[in-house]
Order: structure tokens, then sequence, then C-alpha cells
């Protein structure tokens, strides 16, 4: 198995944006799934493919206008991980 390399913060929210358009499976899914209720914020763990299967499907989403009302919300997520991937850091102070 991969190591989970990538380390990223997420709301609530963009758990719920990743499972409705990011097509996760797995582990990942799992991991998503099994977020305790009334936590807001997590730290998500990943490879550095899922990380980039992820920014492409949510992107992909956006483009197709599959995300809907919510593509502000998918592009704001995908800016967030995709800044992550290029740096490193995953913590969601840098955009807040």
């Amino acid at each position: 198995m991969a190591d989970l390399t990538e380390r990223i913060q997420l709301t609530r929210e963009h758990r719920d944006l990743i499972l409705k358009y990011g097509f996760v499976s797995g582990r990942l899914e799992a991991s998503l799934r099994r977020w305790p209720k009334g936590q807001a914020i997590r730290r998500v763990g990943m490879t550095r493919v899922e990380l980039e299967w992820l920014i492409g499907d949510l992107s992909h989403s956006c483009v197709k206008g599959k995300a809907g009302r919510d593509v502000e919300q998918v592009a704001d997520l995908c800016d967030h991980l995709e800044y992550a991937q290029r740096t490193g850091d995953g913590d969601l102070d840098v955009l807040w």
C-alpha cells in the first residue's frame, strides 16, 4: 500500500463535496465516511495519486457543469487541494 504522504485539512462541507463530486472509493472514501459527528475540521491522509485524481475529478465536475450550484465551492476546494499539492501545506488557515 502506498504511503499516505498528503495530510490535508478539510471542512465537513469539503467532505460532502468530495463524496458528491470526487468519485472516491476504497480507503479514502471510508476515511471520509468515518468523519466524527460534530467535528467541523479534520486532517485527512491520502496518497499523492489519490490527491491528483481527486483534483482531476473535482475539476472535471466543474468544467462539465456537473457541480451545478456548487461550482464555486468545488472550485475553491480545488484551489485548496492544488495549493496543498504544490507546497505540501494542507492547512486551511492559508486560505481562510
